[in-house]
């Protein structure tokens, strides 16, 4: 299993970003690029203390790789944003 730390890079705090959050219960990532689905989903999930429902990645023409992470209806992702600093 790789380190948490290494498969998420930081958090992406962009206008999209922020109504995700609010509206749809995601959080978006840059992530490494050699990390899949799986891990991504895991290491969300030990970092939080979540439960994420799902994962989908995007590779940006700037070759970033990001994760928009749908967590759980029980878990808010506002609160896991605040933890993060971005409100």
């Amino acid at each position: 299993m790789k380190d948490p730390h290494k498969v998420i890079i930081h958090p992406k705090i962009t206008e999209k970003a922020v109504r995700l959050i609010e509206e749809e219960n995601k959080l978006v990532f840059v992530v490494s690029h050699d990390s899949n689905k799986k891990e991504i989903k895991r290491a969300v999930e030990t970092l939080f203390e979540v439960e994420v429902d799902k994962v989908n990645i995007q590779i940006t023409p700037k070759a970033e790789k990001r994760a928009f992470v749908k967590l759980s209806p029980e878990h808010n992702a506002d609160e896991i944003a605040a933890r993060l600093g971005v409100f």
